[in-house]
């Protein structure tokens, strides 16, 4: 019971919206992070797999990190309110019976 509290209480502070340093980490992390997609074969056949599963266009990463570069702190807290409601999510906790 603690542990959802604490994960509801967090999920509410975003809709509040972020700290400029939070969105700038946030922004760095998953654009650094887009390097290990292609790294491997099985990776890039991943990506191939994707674009033809949701017709994706060939520059779907440029778009998708252009996006992130030129998000606001203000659009991010808009999303927030929009798709974060700690109210309506269901929570799994999981963990050691015994502890």
């Amino acid at each position: 019971g603690e542990s959802v509290g604490i994960f509801r209480d967090e999920i509410a502070k975003y809709r509040e919206g972020i700290k400029p340093e939070d969105l700038e980490f946030t922004k760095n992390a998953l654009i650094k992070s887009n390097a290990l997609r292609f790294e491997t074969q099985g990776s890039l056949l991943g990506m191939l797999q994707e674009m033809s599963a949701y017709d994706l266009p060939a520059n779907y990463i440029e778009q998708e990190e252009n996006i992130i570069r030129n998000m606001t702190l203000e659009q991010h807290k808009k999303l927030a309110q929009k798709y974060l409601d700690e109210s309506k999510m269901a929570y799994l906790v999981v963990g050691d019976a015994e502890t």
